[in-house]
């Protein structure tokens, strides 16, 4: 076998055909990747979440590990959350004979549907050990009234 064998090779594949698929329903499906990029480009990581729904809040806690707090960016719209981040690292060893630097660039995003409407002016982040977590209150729903018609 005269050829390297990326074992990730097959499953970009898969993903490609699931964004193509998926893309359709959900545009911005298409600007996320999940699996390491090779050859050289950028990647953008999709952080795992888990969405909690509560009586009166909604929870979600995403994985974003190395990032900084400062580096974080959390937008509310209507009933979606955004999440993004950038982790950018750079390493220098000097030894007689040669010099190693490495940088490595790592891009997160996740847009997250909310299964309720939230107030976003009360929203409240914590970040702790590569865990974001958001707690949104949820906006009550307006009482209907009956109308008598006459």
């Amino acid at each position: 076998m005269d050829r390297w064998f990326d074992p990730f090779e097959e499953l970009r594949r898969m993903q490609e055909r699931m964004y193509r698929i998926f893309g359709e329903i959900e545009p911005s499906f298409m600007e996320r990747k999940m699996l390491p990029a090779t050859g050289g480009e950028l990647a953008t990581v999709e952080p795992f979440v888990d969405v909690i729904d509560k009586e009166d809040k909604v929870v979600v806690a995403a994985d974003v590990p190395g990032v900084e707090k400062e580096d974080l960016s959390v937008n509310i719209s209507g009933d979606r959350l955004e999440i993004s981040a950038e982790r950018k690292k750079e390493a220098e060893e000097k030894k007689e004979g040669y010099v190693r630097r490495e940088r490595t660039y790592t891009s997160y995003y996740r847009l997250v549907p909310l299964p309720a409407e939230v107030d976003a002016d009360k929203a409240d982040a914590t970040f702790e050990n590569g865990v974001l977590e958001i707690t949104m209150p949820k906006v009550k729903a307006i009482e209907k009234k009956k109308i008598k018609i006459k």
